[in-house]
């Protein structure tokens, strides 16, 4: 009885450390794909204009003729930048909207003209100022937008309070 348990309590053994030699040699494996994938790998996208910076000089005109600049900004301003060509930002369009009427600052959507259904988008955002520019319009440059839609947050100064890809939840 004691020879065979010897022998079980062996097998567990040489069983363990074959385990342990397979478990490291994958480890080790992983480690060198990672290695080899991680300088292929493309940094996070930068939405716009990073928090605590200050958004660059800009003038524009809302749809209905009122004047748009950073240096007219008053309180804490939401902005909302949407391609017509984007599915996301149709998807967005409702709680930007909703978002926007609840806001106690002023609130501007920011469309831009790259193809898609303008007047579809247009009419989501009925009631919110609109700028229509075109791909690189001031607006855009000014936020250095990079990607549809983008929802930033900005003071009375220009500086950036929030900066996302969903319309952010305003604290009451």
């Amino acid at each position: 009885m004691t020879t065979a348990l010897l022998v079980a309590v062996g097998l567990l053994a040489a069983l363990t450390v074959f385990n342990l030699i397979v478990v490291l040699g994958v480890v080790r494996r992983l480690r060198s794909y990672e290695e080899r994938l991680g300088g292929m790998a493309e940094p996070a996208p930068v939405l716009s204009t990073h928090l605590g910076a200050r958004v660059a000089d800009f003038a524009a005109s809302t749809m209905d003729d009122r004047p748009v600049s950073r240096a007219a900004l008053t309180g804490t301003t939401l902005f909302g930048f949407f391609s017509p060509d984007c599915s996301a930002c149709h998807e967005r369009l409702g709680d930007f909207r909703a978002t926007a009427a609840r806001h106690p600052g002023d609130a501007y959507a920011v469309v831009v003209r790259d193809g898609g259904d303008i007047p579809t988008v247009l009419t989501a955002l009925a009631g919110t100022p609109v700028i229509l520019e075109d791909p690189e319009g001031p607006v855009a440059t000014a936020f250095g937008v990079r990607g549809f839609p983008a929802f930033v947050l900005v003071d009375d100064e220009g500086l950036v309070e929030s900066s996302g890809y969903q319309v952010p939840v305003l604290v009451p």
